[in-house]
């Protein structure tokens, strides 16, 4: 892992380190993502939570950061924000008479998908819990290209190219237990639909990504207000720019530029439909999220804000 501290220090600390132990609890004291899921209550029990879960997340972290190509993944990252998710979800899981449905917002190229498929495979490696988890995207219902294009729409992502009616119809079956569950999946790179995914059953929780997620308009506001927890990622348009050309770069390097568009294309659907789509509609759902994460340029938590809570104080206090 790229960052030692961290991993020495939760290692030593589940050797009886006194000192790491120490050190430990109080980095877990400092992070803001601690404080606004579990309220800043630091006990023994807490801290030694944190440890077992760091040590036994570990492994099926990097095997998921390996799929995404990168072989020395931040134990930070792990530490600091997929650990505490991953207990608080859990939790709230457990709670749900249905599938728990958690939405990741944000931007393009901030880590959305990253984020859910690297919850999705922790959620069910908690040993108290051992729930069924689906990691699926927005992107997973656009429309084949042909027929966006029939339709007028010349690049993904706005309104009008996904198809909602199925969008809202595999919203309404998560209600439905003891029936199979068809997944659509839809291939990025080469612009086509994949192959759908068949379930048994519906699955314990589901993590919905994507930049239009938790958007108030029609077609999508179903899918907003069926979630139990809404998750935003946070960083500066110029810094989603930076990422989203990066991501299309890798693309077309590994598949030798047989998919991912060039950079002529890429900036004509960043001018065209990209930036005014993070204006207009994703920028304007953290407002309405449970818990804003604001990422840093090494996707780094850099702080975290509660708008929910924040509102129905002002109203109470109103």
């Amino acid at each position: 892992m790229n960052d030692p501290t961290v991993d020495r220090l939760a290692r030593a600390a589940l050797q009886s380190d006194t000192e790491a132990y120490r050190l430990i609890a109080k980095r877990l004291s400092r992070n803001p993502l601690e404080t606004a899921l579990f309220g800043g209550k630091w006990n023994g029990d807490h801290v030694e939570r944190r440890l077992r879960l760091f040590r036994d997340l570990t492994p099926e972290y990097e095997r998921v950061m390996a799929g995404f190509g990168i072989s020395d993944p931040s134990a930070t990252f792990l530490f600091e924000i997929i650990v505490p998710l991953t207990q608080y979800l859990g939790q709230r899981a457990t709670e749900a008479s249905g599938t728990f449905l958690v939405g990741i917002g944000g931007g393009p190229g901030v880590g959305k998908t990253t984020q859910s498929k690297i919850l999705s495979a922790c959620l069910p490696m908690m040993a108290s819990a051992k729930q069924r988890c689906l990691s699926l995207s927005l992107d997973d219902f656009y429309f084949p290209k042909e027929e966006r294009l029939r339709r007028g729409h010349k690049w993904r992502t706005l309104p009008g190219s996904h198809d909602t009616e199925r969008l809202c119809a595999f919203v309404s079956s998560l209600d439905r237990r003891g029936e199979t569950l068809t997944v659509p999946r839809y291939d990025l790179g080469r612009d086509t639909p994949a192959a759908d995914e068949v379930l048994p059953d519906t699955p314990d929780i589901c993590i919905f990504d994507g930049a239009m997620v938790g958007a108030r308009c029609p077609g999508y506001d179903t899918l907003a207000d069926r979630f139990d927890f809404f998750i935003y990622l946070d960083a500066p348009i110029a810094q989603l720019q930076q990422w989203r050309f990066g991501r299309e770069r890798k693309i077309r390097q590994q598949t030798h530029g047989q998919a991912g568009f060039t950079e002529e294309q890429m900036q004509a659907f960043w001018n065209e439909a990209l930036q005014p789509s993070i204006t207009q509609w994703v920028m304007p759902n953290a407002r309405i999220a449970d818990v804003v994460l604001e990422i840093g340029p090494d996707r780094n938590l850099l702080g975290v804000r509660r708008p929910q809570s924040q509102a129905k104080t002002e109203a109470e206090t109103i």
